[in-house]
């Protein structure tokens, strides 16, 4: 019989596939994340959460790349970094 993983792995991971799609999430849901991370029941609140989300996604969430058209330009895209 396999063992079921815990609640707590499972979130690990499921934290871990958010951090690695974050910059692919529109603005709006991950502005729903950083707001939900303040409000999750059965885990006390704690002080400036959002603030230290912040510092990992920056610190740990790969770079991604978006294509942009320039104002007024109706030609190829320009790639640019976000971090």
């Amino acid at each position: 019989m396999i063992d079921r993983p815990q609640d707590e792995q499972i979130l690990r991971h499921l934290g871990a596939a958010v951090l690695l799609c974050w910059h692919q999430l529109p603005l709006t849901v991950q502005g729903k994340i950083l707001a939900q991370s303040n409000d999750v029941i059965g885990v006390p609140p704690t002080p400036e959460i959002r603030d230290e989300i912040m510092k990992l996604v920056l610190r740990c969430a790969p770079r991604a790349s978006i294509a942009i058209v320039p104002p007024g330009n109706a030609g190829e895209p320009v790639q640019k970094a976000l971090i």
